[in-house]
């Protein structure tokens, strides 16, 4: 089956700090979980944009993966989250990701389908691949036929877990950003062969 690898194509890392949302849409790391600077506590959230431009329409996707790189790793305790961004993956995070106010944002991280629950990949620094699981395949398809685009909210389980792990952005220097990889299958092409035209093709193999 052929198998498509798109890199992000806009990543947001956003913090809340009990006070006010913030959004680094320029950021060069996605912060995912708790940060405590007494008397202050940063809880922090990602967001990913994948465009579906080189996805064939009509295709049926059979898997979604997901790649980042964990540049820093989170506590021992960290379990990471990954769902679509705001229910079904098809709003575009950077119409949302309108400093310094970013609640709409923080909240649609959490707010989707729910694909990968409570992964302790982030615990160590390197290459991490996800396999999406719950009905990513189905959003996917929607997505490009509704949006040409897919989108993907990160968070730590509780945003609790300090210190926060961090994974690279298109901005970070040297960096390895995200990657969205997606298996499918498509209709196989009506060439208007009879069918008494097709068996002596297949013994003349």
């Amino acid at each position: 089956m052929p198998t498509i690898l798109i890199d992000v194509d806009y990543d947001l890392d956003i913090s809340w700090t009990m006070i006010d949302w913030t959004c680094f849409p320029l950021g060069t790391k996605i912060r995912l979980g708790l940060r405590v600077v007494y008397p202050v506590s940063y809880k922090y959230r990602g967001a990913l944009k994948f465009l579906l431009n080189t996805l064939p329409a009509g295709a049926t996707v059979t898997q979604v993966r997901l790649k980042v790189y964990c540049r820093v790793a989170g506590a021992a305790t960290h379990l990471l989250d990954i769902h679509a961004y705001d229910t079904n993956g098809q709003t575009d995070v950077e119409t949302e990701a309108v400093p310094p106010d970013c609640d709409l944002g923080y909240a649609h991280c959490v707010s989707g389908n729910l694909y990968v629950n409570d992964s302790d990949a982030l615990r160590t620094v390197g290459t991490k691949w996800f396999t999406l699981g719950g009905s990513v395949c189905t959003d996917v398809q929607n997505a490009k036929s509704a949006v040409n685009r897919f989108s993907l909210g990160l968070h730590e389980e509780g945003d609790d877990a300090d210190p926060h792990a961090e994974i690279d952005t298109l901005e970070t220097v040297g960096g390895i950003p995200a990657q969205l990889e997606i298996t499918y299958t498509v209709p196989l092409r009506n060439v208007g062969l009879h069918p008494s035209k097709v068996l002596p093709l297949i013994l003349d193999e």
